[in-house]
């Protein structure tokens, strides 16, 4: 049987053309790996206008590349079927362009594996992502080219990882699939050995250098290989994803399962717009596809400057900014008369963001989560003293009036609303209630048993992993200083995101993070249950 093998040249940069890989690029390495694909005829990438020339200049002879300035999931589909046709080739292996891991011996079990069972759809399962292709036979192609035009939440939406089977999931009983399934499941540390961004490009070199270590056999082992990325901490811990700050010293809302209270009023001042516009600076040169949060403590919408603050964030292209919030400022007659100040600058943000689109990073660029942790008056106040339930439902109807699909209800599971739990849920999926069926059900934080132990279940996973808040999360209290983590805020800090280079604070982290990986953790890490849960 004969194979047509097609790559998608992503436009995120040009790290899948840096030759960190023994003086070769990730684009190199993946050609290299097609070239050795015994059954392909022939080799398709499909790519960005912005990065043709790049991919041309990079391929071999032979090699035929297909360019436009915008690639749907229906374009992407469409050609596909069409290179099949043209080349008479009985199966298409699609895989993205930049992935120096991408295993030969996983792809051999594969591609038997779909050949021997006539297999419509083949992938590997449990492996990291980019490590093997996809294998899509040509009569699947054809039918998902058709599939997709019926889809309409996926027929405009760019080309991802997960195209592939976004849509065949849509009707997955439909269709003949066959895994090759990993020995250990790796999804866990949600490894990317790609170089379409930043981040991991950062961990597929660091990773590069570690597996030269190993004999040529062990080098050829895509599980040993993942072994060693699962000890290495340049490796999980690359450049922060998520930057959690606290901009405002206060909250409307004086909950007792806060943790903020136990610390007293340590922060006497919230943050300056003018040190604000120096950090988010050097966060987009740090990561410019991060998720900027300005809720690590107190509510942000009381911030004087709160407007100021979210337009400066999202005058950076690839960030995004999200809001947590009691929203009750936002039902105030300040935001309820038509012409109000802040009626004005709230609908202004509105307009500003519709004409944005979404962020290279998949997000809106600006989010919001309201919490609301009841469905009655009397537990809401119960965790909520003082404040009414019907404002902060109020404030998520206005905000999704004016930021569709980018609006979450919050409900935090505890003992003293368990029983409600179930109406929430019932309630707030569905897509016409007033958040469109987004919401989030979040775990109680004890704060390393600081607060009392009221949590109503016990998600934790049986075996321990590293750290998702240590290797992924940038804390910033109000005064810049930076703690290793939120759960330690009031702590020794590692360091000053004002005053300092962003790259050496991080780095101070390390030390932290190898005590993780290793299980030897200090007093505060080893009753703290957080480690699991993941931001962005």
């Amino acid at each position: 049987m004969k194979s047509l093998i097609i790559f998608f040249a992503d436009n995120f940069s040009n790290f899948g053309f840096e030759n960190s890989f023994g003086g070769k690029s990730a684009f190199d390495k993946t050609l290299e790996w097609a070239k050795n694909v015994k059954t392909a005829s022939k080799i398709e990438v499909f790519c960005h206008e912005s990065n043709k020339a790049l991919v041309e200049k990079s391929a071999e002879s032979g090699i035929s590349v297909k360019s436009k300035a915008c690639w749907t999931n229906e374009e992407l589909f469409a050609e596909i079927s069409d290179s099949l046709n043209k080349c008479d080739a009985d199966y298409a292996l699609f895989s993205f362009a930049f992935n120096p891991f991408i295993n030969q011996a996983l792809t051999e079990k594969l591609i038997a594996t779909h050949e021997k069972f006539r297999s419509e759809y083949s992938f590997a399962d449990g492996y990291p992502v980019s490590v093997s292709p996809e294998i899509l036979d040509k009569g699947l192609v054809k039918i998902l080219s058709e599939l997709i035009k019926t889809k309409d939440e996926l027929k405009n939406a760019p080309v991802s990882k997960s195209s592939v089977f976004d849509l065949i999931k849509t009707d997955i009983n439909s269709f003949e699939i066959e895994t090759e399934i990993s020995t250990t499941d790796w999804r866990l540390y949600r490894f990317d050995f790609s170089c379409d961004k930043k981040e991991n490009y950062i961990a597929c070199t660091k990773l590069y250098e570690k597996v030269q270590a190993l004999n040529e056999k062990e080098k050829n082992d895509i599980q040993k290989i993942c072994e060693v990325a699962s000890k290495e901490v340049k490796v999980l811990k690359t450049i922060p994803g998520y930057f959690n700050i606290q901009i405002c010293k206060d909250y409307q809302s004086k909950s007792q399962y806060c943790a903020y209270s136990l610390f007293g009023n340590t922060i006497k001042e919230n943050m300056s717009f003018e040190n604000f516009k120096l950090l988010v600076k050097k966060i987009n040169d740090f990561n410019p596809d991060a998720v900027v949060s300005l809720s690590l403590w107190g509510d942000p919408v009381v911030h004087p400057d709160f407007f100021d603050f979210v337009n400066e964030v999202i005058n950076y292209p690839g960030l995004t900014v999200l809001v947590e919030t009691d929203g009750f400022d936002f039902t105030k007659p300040d935001f309820n008369s038509e012409n109000s100040e802040g009626r004005n600058k709230l609908k202004a943000l509105s307009d500003k963001v519709s004409r944005m689109g979404k962020r290279k990073n998949g997000y809106s660029p600006v989010l919001w989560i309201v919490n609301v942790d009841a469905m009655t008056q009397k537990t809401y106040e119960d965790i909520h003293p003082g404040l009414k339930l019907d404002n902060a439902v109020a404030s998520i109807k206005l905000l999704q009036s004016l930021f569709e699909g980018s609006v979450y209800s919050q409900f935090l599971r505890i003992l003293k609303n368990e029983e409600e739990l179930e109406s929430f849920y019932r309630t707030y999926k569905e897509k016409d209630f007033i958040s469109a069926g987004n919401f989030i059900i979040t775990k109680y934080d004890h704060f390393c048993k600081k607060l009392p132990e009221i949590k109503s279940a016990d998600l934790s996973p049986i075996d321990r992993n590293p750290c998702w808040h240590l290797r992924r999360d940038f804390n910033v209290l109000a005064d810049g200083s930076v703690p290793v983590c939120r759960e330690k805020s009031f702590e020794t800090a590692c360091g000053n995101g004002i005053s300092q280079d962003l790259e050496t604070v991080w780095a101070e982290i390390d030390s932290a993070m190898q005590k993780d990986i290793e299980k030897k953790y200090c007093e505060g890490c080893s009753c703290c249950d957080e480690y699991y849960t993941y931001n962005f």
